[in-house]
């Protein structure tokens, strides 16, 4: 897995909007999604699911994608 710095990430966000007409938003809410799904295999079924959760987000413009994980863990916790 190669790890990208905040400006690379930023700029494959930009190339996949211009080459391929990818949206910002649909980008953002796939890696909102991702994660949502991979926090829910990570902490198992309901029974043993946490009630409370919190989303961390740093620098590099990716506030959007930890509100879009944060409101998919949430869907998720009702279910």
């Amino acid at each position: 897995m190669k790890v990208l710095t905040a400006a690379e990430m930023r700029e494959v966000d930009r190339l996949s909007t211009e080459r391929f007409g990818i949206p910002s938003l649909q980008l953002m809410e796939a890696a909102g999604t991702r994660v949502a799904d991979a926090c829910g295999k990570f902490v198992g079924s309901a029974a043993t699911r946490p009630t409370k959760i919190a989303v961390l987000c740093g620098k590099g413009n990716n506030g959007g994608d930890g509100l879009v994980a944060a409101r998919t863990c949430s869907r998720l916790a009702r279910r």
